[in-house]
Parts: C-alpha cells; sequence; structure tokens
C-alpha cells in the first residue's frame, strides 16, 4: 500500500493510496466516491477494493479535492472531473493501460462526465444518471443559502473522522447535483456499463430514472437490483462484491500486461 499525492493542472494536490498485488501486472481498479464523501466511502470502497486485489487488479482510491486529505477547492463537478482524469493520466504513466472506474452515487456523475480515455468499463453503484430535484431549505440552514445567495459559496462542517473541519460548496454545487442531463451522460460511450441499486435505491427515483434510459445505454450493460440487500449494511455487500468482481474480470483481464514488449533488433 503506497500513499501518493498527484497535482492536477489547476495545482491542486489530491491525497490517495494505490495498493498493487504482487502478482499485479496493467490493470487497476480506480474509486470515484459520493458527494462530500471520502476514498472509503464508509467502508465499502475498502472492501471492494480488497476484492478486486484478490482477482488480481491494483487497487487507487483517493479523494477528490475539497475531500477527505486532498488540498482544498470549492467540490464542483467540473473540478472533480479535472480529478478524475489526471488519477488516470497518473496511473497510466505508471504502467497501467487497462483501467476500470468503480463509481458510487454523484461519483457516477463524475465518471460519466469524465470518461477517461484509459478507462475499459464502469462499475456504477447506486448512481445518479439525470435531474434530481432537491428542497434546498431542507439541507441547508437559512444562513448557509444566504451566504450562497450573497457571495456565491458556502462552508459545511465535515464531521467525519478526519482532519478536515469544511467542506466548500458553491451555487455552481448545487446545479451541478440537480440539474444532470441522462442523455448527456449516458449517450455514446465507449464501452457498456454494470449499473447496481439495492434496497434502498428503490425508495427514490434513480432506479426508474436508469431504467428509463437503458436503451440509450452502451449494448452490453446490464442493470442489476440487488431487492434484499442494503449494501449501507457491510454485512451485506457480499452481493455486491460478487457481480462486480465478475463484471471487472469478463472484461478486463486482471493480468494483462500494461504494454505489448518490443520485439529485439537482429542484425543481418
Amino acid at each position: 500500500m503506497t500513499e501518493v499525492e498527484i497535482t492536477t493542472p489547476r495545482g491542486v494536490a489530491l491525497s490517495g493510496t494505490l495498493t498493487e498485488p504482487v502478482d499485479a501486472k496493467g490493470s487497476v481498479v480506480v474509486f470515484a466516491h459520493s458527494f462530500l464523501g471520502d476514498r472509503h466511502s464508509s467502508g465499502r470502497f475498502d472492501r471492494l477494493a480488497g476484492a478486486y486485489r484478490a482477482a488480481g487488479y491494483a487497487t487507487m482510491r483517493f479523494d477528490f479535492s475539497g475531500c477527505g486529505l486532498s488540498g482544498d477547492d470549492a467540490i464542483t463537478t467540473a473540478h472533480q472531473v479535472e480529478d478524475l482524469r489526471s488519477v488516470c493520466a497518473w496511473l497510466a504513466d505508471r504502467g497501467y493501460a487497462n483501467q476500470i472506474i468503480h463509481a458510487h452515487s454523484f461519483g457516477a456523475v463524475t465518471a460519466l462526465k469524465a470518461r477517461p480515455s484509459q478507462a475499459k468499463t464502469m462499475i456504477l453503484t447506486s448512481p445518479v444518471t439525470g435531474p434530481m430535484l432537491f428542497d434546498w431549505s431542507q439541507i441547508f440552514s437559512p444562513e448557509q443559502l444566504d451566504e450562497l445567495e450573497a457571495h456565491g459559496a458556502t462552508r459545511i462542517p465535515d464531521d467525519g473522522p478526519g482532519p478536515r473541519e469544511w467542506f466548500v460548496i458553491t451555487r455552481e454545487t448545487l446545479l451541478d447535483l440537480s440539474l444532470n442531463k441522462s442523455d448527456e451522460l449516458l449517450t455514446d460511450l465507449p464501452y457498456p456499463l454494470l449499473i447496481v441499486f439495492d434496497a434502498d435505491d428503490l425508495e427514490v427515483d434513480i432506479v426508474e430514472q436508469a431504467q428509463e434510459n437503458f436503451t440509450i445505454l452502451p449494448a452490453g450493460s446490464r442493470i442489476h437490483i440487488a431487492h434484499e440487500a442494503q449494501f449501507s449494511d457491510p454485512e451485506q455487500t457480499e452481493a455486491l462484491v460478487d457481480i462486480s468482481v465478475r463484471w471487472a474480470t469478463a472484461r478486463v483481464n486482471p493480468r494483462m500486461a500494461s504494454r505489448v514488449a518490443k520485439p529485439e533488433s537482429s542484425v543481418a
């Protein structure tokens, strides 16, 4: 396990954990966490990463800018798209030419917009794939809403276990959360997707949203609903682990070499 720091083109340092099995070749799973999350995703990514490594993949878990241990920044989709592309390019420079993106919730919006050229497929858990309706007055305090209106940005306390004290969101952040378009996210993807929902997702609109747009997904894509499971419970993630690893190994060989060896030249 190696703690790494990757600097984005705009100069923000991203903190990540790259873990490489001893027999890892050129294949890696890159995790994209959700809004106000971090590289652990409440332990979900840690468990998934262990399963991917057991199958032979290296794994990269990282914090988006403004989250976790990464540098301070306003949390916007544009920033996170640059973050994800920076991480994937950094991995490619180190020989990881075959990449799988595993994204959760709003992390899927970032992954679908970023579409890193190194990715061969995506696995999206509880993804948002279109517009969402929010009552911001139920989410933010009157003081925060006033600050957003007056200054275009506000801070949200981070009550997680890490050292970060605040998240910074902007008016652009609110648009990023609510005004995504399904056709822009899902059209013309170069590879099939696996989309996985659990029982909790059936209580909101995201399952129906994805199902309604299934016809615009690339051929070979799949939507799986684990009706009896709640993946927020670590004891109920086995179905998610199993289907994710099976999808990954069917599309990206974990033992695939990073690059084709060049033939040695000969002298007549």
